[in-house]
């Protein structure tokens, strides 16, 4: 890769890395942990998909130098203050570091504007939420989705059999956006090379299957009721978790995610009995 980047539809160009970021006319989507792999190429406004500090891990350096930092409007206390998001997966008591996943972990970075009232440039905002609440792809005029971490990649399930999610309802019905739109290639925020158009259909079909097996494994669990613990210790085992504190507290959110959009659905019953909250099939 040059320090100007790689070449995608006729304008974008896109730097590989920790977190893949895209760059088109001075606009910089996410970021990765080092300013200076952007080279020389103008900076004048940052767009951030979502309140995660992998994705905006070098905002703050680069609105020192200059630019502006846009985000999700539901985002941007995330990306402002960091530890909003380690205090939230924590229930707001105040976890040990060894509980707290790196990617919640970073400079916090002052929003100068919201994403949706972000207008030209050559990019538009497309919201895609589930992973989190306020999660938002990046559509160039020349044909490139930045979809962030809306959709994971197979290469990426394979390191990340639970991929973090708020809200699979949402999650499935941004993967049914992204599926749906125009566009040359989709660049997704980590682990592999741009996909085309034409591969990415089997991808989201990866990702909603994967999903849809959780959902299923959770509905014949609870045939018989498992307490919130017994839940998380059945689907970490179930999906091929490492047994660690930062992974399980992962675990934490995105089951009770998937057990919340079962209970919407009338699916399953969550009650409380010896002061343990039980979920069962209906």
């Amino acid at each position: 890769m040059s320090e100007a980047g790689i070449p995608l539809g006729s304008e974008t160009r896109l730097f590989t890395g920790l977190t893949n970021t895209g760059w088109l006319s001075g606009v910089l989507i996410d970021t990765g942990p080092d300013a200076s792999v952007y080279g020389d190429v103008p900076i004048t406004d940052v767009l951030i998909t979502h309140g995660h500090a992998d994705h905006f891990s070098s905002a703050a350096d680069l609105r020192r130098s200059g630019a502006r930092i846009v985000a999700p409007r539901e985002e941007a206390a995330l990306v402002e203050n960091p530890e909003v998001n380690i205090r939230g997966m924590f229930s707001w008591a105040r976890p040990s570091d060894e509980m707290v996943t790196k990617m919640f972990r970073g400079e916090g970075c002052f929003v100068d504007s919201f994403s949706d009232e972000w207008r030209g440039h050559g990019v538009e905002v497309v919201p895609l939420p589930g992973h989190t609440l306020g999660h938002c792809g990046y559509l160039t005029d020349d044909g490139v989705l930045f979809s962030g971490d809306a959709l994971y990649v197979r290469a990426v399930w394979e390191r990340h059999p639970l991929p973090y999610a708020i809200d699979p309802g949402l999650v499935r019905a941004s993967l049914g956006v992204i599926d749906g739109l125009d566009f040359e290639w989709l660049v997704p925020g980590h682990g592999t090379a741009p996909l085309s158009r034409a591969d990415v259909g089997g991808h989201v079909e990866h990702h909603i299957a994967r999903m849809d097996d959780v959902s299923a494994f959770l509905l014949a669990l609870l045939a018989e009721p498992c307490t919130t613990e017994q839940a998380i210790a059945a689907v970490s085992r179930h999906v091929g978790l490492s047994e660690n504190a930062a992974q399980y507290w992962l675990a934490v959110t995105t089951v009770k995610g998937y057990l919340s959009d079962l209970l919407r659905q009338g699916l399953i019953t969550f009650s409380v009995r010896h002061h343990a909250g039980y979920w069962g099939a209906v």
